[in-house]
């Protein structure tokens, strides 16, 4: 297994995570060029994922590297989706947000349960 190619992500998970919801923001304000159904679900997912990672920005977990690694690559991930939802290719688009989904799922989780140790 090939390890990805990432720039020096420590201590940037907040700022790309602020930076992959600011492009859900412009995705479903944007109008989406999808059917009704795809629309609503993917703004739907898109909507809630952001109001949870807005209660946990500030936490502590996203400042690590594994956390940013995971944000850059959700956040690469977000603009391979926009990128199918502008050229219309509903089956991609709702194939990488079903893996975005998990990913962020995992993220929220780790964020969530992260206990800072002081030693």
């Amino acid at each position: 297994m090939t390890e990805k190619k990432r720039p020096n992500v420590t201590g940037k998970g907040p700022a790309l995570t602020r930076e992959m919801l600011e492009l859900f923001k412009e995705m479903t304000e944007g109008g989406l060029k999808l059917s009704d159904e795809a629309s609503q679900k993917m703004k739907a997912v898109l909507e809630e994922r952001t109001q949870e990672f807005n209660k946990v920005i500030k936490m502590a977990f996203l400042k690590t590297v594994k956390a940013g690694e995971v944000a850059y690559d959700c956040k690469e991930m977000t603009l391979e989706m926009q990128a199918a939802v502008g050229s219309g290719d509903e089956a991609r688009a709702m194939e990488i947000l079903e893996i975005l989904t998990n990913d962020l799922d995992e993220l929220l989780h780790k964020i969530k349960t992260f206990v800072v140790r002081m030693t």
